[in-house]
């Protein structure tokens, strides 16, 4: 099952950063720089506490084992 598509408007100037950062290989096009960054953010929301961290089987996925190598 496919995620569902989030659509986003940003400034022109936007896109274009966005564009100079894939073009360096930041990530793969606009939508992986984008994806990225917003990864980055969630991250660190949860790493300082700012929200909380939710199970990831809610969502259809597996706990990760720490044991698994």
């Amino acid at each position: 099952m496919a995620n569902p598509k989030l659509e986003v408007r940003l400034q022109p100037i936007m896109l274009a950063y966005l564009s100079d950062l894939a073009a360096i290989g930041y990530g793969r096009g606009k939508t992986g720089v984008a994806r990225r960054f917003i990864e980055n953010a969630v991250t660190q929301a949860l790493e300082t506490q700012i929200i909380p961290k939710r199970n990831v089987s809610e969502f259809g996925g597996e706990e990760e084992s720490e044991d698994a190598d």
